[in-house]
């Protein structure tokens, strides 16, 4: 084996040397993002899991829908960022009670300005997605 030939393959090993610490940090870089992206998920899972609502009372007024809702599950919530659905339609609705946080176990009151809402049905849901749905006495 001549020189010619030590050299072409000191020179092909630290190619592959070279491509192979390249395919690494990129692999590993790759895997942080799936392990992080992994960690989100589970962490909406448990959010999701721990939520819960329920419509205490939907009274309907000559001009507007008042409702009462109570936060069952373990999450606090955001009662601003709340959807209200009357018969499928999404309506905007105010916030009756003081301050956006909504803590378990406590209430919030909304008002939907709209008028006979007897019969109609009224979903409301949270800012992750779990939901409540009733029927206006």
């Amino acid at each position: 084996m001549g020189a010619e030939t030590s050299v072409a393959i000191a020179l092909l090993f630290l190619g592959f040397l070279i491509m192979g610490a390249a395919l690494y940090s990129s692999v590993d870089y790759s895997q942080s993002l799936v392990k992080k992206a992994q960690s989100d998920q589970d962490t909406m899972k448990k959010t999701k899991m721990q939520t819960d609502i329920t419509i205490m009372n939907a009274t309907n007024k000559t001009s507007s829908l008042n409702i009462t809702l109570k936060n069952t599950g373990k999450t606090t919530l955001n009662a601003s960022l709340l959807d209200a659905f009357v018969d499928g339609i999404k309506y905007n609705y105010t916030l009756l009670s003081s301050g956006k946080t909504w803590t378990s176990e406590n209430n919030t009151n909304l008002s939907i300005a709209m008028t006979n809402s007897t019969g109609k049905r009224l979903k409301i849901i949270t800012e992750n997605g779990i939901s409540d749905y009733a029927i206006v006495p």
